[in-house]
């Protein structure tokens, strides 16, 4: 079982971006009542449709994703299992079922290559489980563990049967513009359309952290991650390239302290531009996040 005990360290895919414009705003609007969301089964077939509903779900509780193929009788075992526990788990988690042949966009907006592969979706960000079926009551133990870290995480809503998928939030026309851009990978046209969103409303955070965010994907979206990240920078420019492709897997921690290394060892025009890169990675991941508010901290010291 080891697959599956070292799946909590997977990295945040980057097209999760394209999915917090509408988690924002279900969070802003609210779709919770005393923590309790409806759902009309706590197991459903995925498709292309309805995964933006799916995904407002994971604002709530865990969502697994099993992507299985009927000509695979591995992968419709452990959907069949999976299906199984979602039900016994009454609420706690949902299970998302998806047929990699009848969804190929799906599969391949996750990034999924084979049969009997399982991700989970935890407040709109996706991230890779494990590959390969499993007994069923290593599946339970491993997912009584998942819904223990979400709820470790805050993430402490239940589901409760209804009639219907949470209703999708109403964008305006500018969110819906750049989450349509960003998800046909058009992160250039996003951006533009952030810009121009930020030229109207200079003080909204929510759209400067958007702003930020989207950038980040259009600087790092077509790079190959293990090859960028296996660089020695030799600039401070080579520094803050490869500081994105770190933050781009989630790994800000090792993102701030390249930066801030490069900051302290550099002359005063460069340290201009990799303190102002620095703070705009700061917006990508807001203002509250400790690691943030640690490196804030270090740069401030830095600085005088």
């Amino acid at each position: 079982m080891s697959n599956l005990n070292s799946a909590f360290s997977g990295a945040v895919d980057l097209s999760t971006l394209a999915n917090k414009v509408v988690q924002d705003q279900l969070e802003q609007k609210g779709v919770k009542t005393d923590n309790a969301l409806k759902v009309p089964a706590f197991s459903i077939d995925a498709e292309e449709a309805i995964i933006r509903q799916i995904i407002q779900i994971s604002s709530s509780v865990p969502v697994v994703v099993c992507f299985y193929s009927p000509a695979d009788q591995d992968s419709v075992g452990l959907k069949d299992k999976l299906n199984r526990l979602a039900i016994a788990g009454d609420g706690e988690w949902f299970l998302a079922k998806i047929d990699l042949v009848a969804q190929p966009a799906l599969a391949q907006a996750f990034g999924v290559l084979e049969p009997a592969t399982v991700a989970v979706i935890l407040a709109g960000e996706p991230k890779p489980l494990f590959q390969g079926d499993q007994p069923e009551e290593d599946l339970s133990a491993f997912i009584a563990k998942l819904v223990d870290v979400a709820k470790g995480q805050g993430m402490l809503g239940k589901l409760v049967l209804g009639e219907s998928m949470p209703e999708q939030p109403q964008l305006s026309q500018g969110e819906q513009d750049a989450l349509d851009a960003m998800e046909k990978g058009d992160f250039s046209a996003a951006v533009k359309i952030y810009e121009a969103e930020l030229a109207l409303a200079p003080g909204n955070e929510q759209v400067a952290e958007r702003l930020a965010q989207v950038r980040l994907v259009e600087r790092t979206y077509e790079g190959d991650v293990e090859a960028e990240l296996s660089i020695e920078p030799n600039d401070y420019l080579a520094a803050i390239r490869k500081a994105d492709f770190y933050l781009a897997i989630g790994d800000s921690v090792s993102a701030f302290n390249l930066l801030l290394d490069w900051f302290s060892q550099s002359q005063a025009d460069e340290r201009s531009t990799v303190s102002k890169h620095l703070l705009e990675l700061f917006v990508v991941i807001g203002k509250n996040d400790p690691n943030v508010i640690t490196a804030r901290k270090q740069l401030a010291a830095r600085m005088f």
